[in-house]
């Protein structure tokens, strides 16, 4: 809490910087730097509870320096800009809802619109109109710019925190699974070899038990041999007893012959009824690794086939190349359709890579896209096996799709630019267009000009008057009587000449001619400004 403090502190104190250094150049008395100061204080409280609220109080104090100061030579103070700007940014942080920022950004230009027609009723429609078109444009920049780069930040730091954890969290959850599968496929490994190796060390022992009974054979060889036999014995126990160890739990014992065939467990599943046939090419020695290898991803093949893909035909084919084996299970796809829905985890096929990597090889498993369909599962490993390849850690699905919403906010910022810029150019037109519109709706030539002569009455001046006065009048060049009612027309096109004239009248006559400068350059054309 302490540190919010601080920060509210130090940003106020960074935005009333702005306002105690204008107000001291332009002499400002000390109410209006108090109300100013506070309504920043205000403001920068209610920045986290209230933001929109916080920044409406500016922008209303703003308006209202605005309003007051329209076409008059005091100015306008603009010591609050900056701290608009920056609360918009902030409101944009906290308060996303586009529908609140819009209706109180409304309120205020249509309240400023109001203000100024109230506060000036001296100063023409046209030009109250054009002023707030200008400042309309100012604020697409200095307001409603940062309120968007504010929402686009807060949405980015959503993006960052809210639901990603979550699905992290279940993928971590499905890796795990994933990796158990892995592990429970090495004990199935590990239990393969205790068939295979149990059974040799049985054959120790029975060749040691023959020896240790044979009377042809000195005593010393038969003690021999029955060490040999005791030690065979015991090995094969404590084999076994690491095995236990090493084995699921909650697999259930396995009924199956450890030293099936291939071909042994192609006929057995035929005889269940799957539809199978085993293409064998070649044949060789294989290392006992290698064959429990092939065996078992011959075995979870027919088993997916038989759960997945029901009625279709399946193929298994084992080629004997030079160096390598390779195994190909190929369906045809179902024919007839599933009882239920069974899910696919992909733990069997996690466990099938674990599986034949350990042996140095490769499988993959993929939908086929032509010849009808179906699935396709191919393993290639080395005759003699090989060393396991390094895992390489799976890309984060999540992450992935972090990435790429990410992307679509980046796109989402730069639409965010791009819309105040390009609504700004569309006000921009049309306030040029309408300022052009004016200017040259309200020229009164020379020549015109030189036919208008003090006296004459406001129905024979308007005779020679065009449609419209110029909205950028000079109206504080030359004192005027409050009783006078003076209009200003251009000699020229917009941005073609530094005056203009005036033309005044009182009681239904003209009283006054003049021509007036309008910029800081004098004017070489005829007359000169007083």
């Amino acid at each position: 809490m302490n540190w919010q403090r601080a920060g509210d502190l130090g940003l106020w104190s960074s935005l009333a910087l702005f306002v105690i250094i204008e107000s001291g150049a332009r002499s400002d008395p000390y109410w209006m730097q108090a109300i100013f100061l506070a309504v920043l204080a205000a403001a920068v409280l209610l920045r986290r509870s209230w933001p929109i609220i916080g920044l409406s109080l500016v922008i209303a104090t703003q308006v209202v320096i605005i309003a007051v100061s329209l076409d008059t030579t005091n100015g306008v103070q603009i010591a609050l800009i900056p701290a608009i700007s920056a609360l918009s940014y902030l409101s944009g942080r906290r308060e996303t809802q586009l529908r609140h920022f819009v209706l109180m950004a409304s309120g205020e230009l249509v309240g400023l619109l109001v203000l100024a027609f109230l506060f000036h009723p001296e100063v023409s429609a046209g030009e109250v109109i054009l002023n707030w078109l200008v400042i309309l444009l100012l604020s697409l920049l200095l307001v409603v710019m940062p309120w968007l780069i504010g929402r686009y930040r807060a949405q980015q730091a959503l993006l960052a925190s809210a639901g990603w954890d979550r699905a992290e969290r279940i993928e971590r959850q499905h890796r795990l699974e994933i990796d158990q599968e892995r592990l429970r496929e090495r004990s199935r490994i590990a239990e393969d070899m205790h068939d295979s190796v149990g059974h040799e060390l049985s054959l120790i022992a029975l060749r040691a038990a023959a020896l240790e009974v044979d009377t042809d054979l000195p005593e010393r060889h038969r003690r021999a041999a029955t060490e040999l036999r005791e030690a065979a014995a015991t090995a094969t126990e404590r084999l076994g007893e690491i095995i236990g160890v090493l084995r699921d739990g909650d697999a259930e014992a396995p009924v199956i012959p450890s030293q099936e065939t291939v071909g042994e467990l192609v006929d057995r599943a035929a005889a269940s009824g799957l539809a199978v046939r085993l293409v064998q090419e070649f044949s060789g020695e294989l290392s006992p690794m290698v064959d429990r290898a092939i065996h078992r991803v011959v075995q979870e093949s027919l088993t997916n086939a038989s759960k997945h893909a029901p009625g279709a035909e399946v193929t298994v084919t084992v080629s004997y190349l030079d160096d390598h084996v390779l195994v190909r299970i190929v369906d045809t796809g179902a024919t007839r359709p599933l009882p239920t829905a069974i899910p696919s985890t992909g733990r069997g096929l996690a466990g099938l890579t674990e599986r034949v990597r350990l042996v140095g090889g490769t499988l993959t498993a993929r939908p086929r896209a032509t010849d009808g369909g179906g699935f396709e599962v191919s393993a290639r490993i080395p005759r003699t096996g090989g060393r396991p390849e390094p895992e390489v850690p799976a890309e984060s699905a999540t992450a992935d799709e972090r990435a790429t919403v990410r992307r679509n906010a980046r796109r989402g910022l730069i639409t965010v630019i791009a819309a105040p810029v390009l609504l700004g150019g569309v006000v921009g037109v049309v306030a040029l267009g309408y300022y052009l519109l004016v200017g040259y709706n309200s020229i009164l030539r020379p020549s015109e000009y030189e036919q208008v002569r003090l006296g004459q009455s406001v129905a024979e001046v308007e005779a020679l008057l065009p449609a419209m006065q110029m909205l950028d009048a000079p109206s504080d060049r030359l004192p005027a009587a409050d009783s006078w009612s003076c209009h200003y027309y251009r000699p020229d096109a917009p941005f073609s000449t530094n005056y203009a004239y005036r033309l005044c009248f009182a009681d239904g006559v003209l009283v006054a001619k003049d021509v007036v400068q309008t910029g800081s350059v004098e004017p070489t054309e005829e007359g000169t400004p007083r």
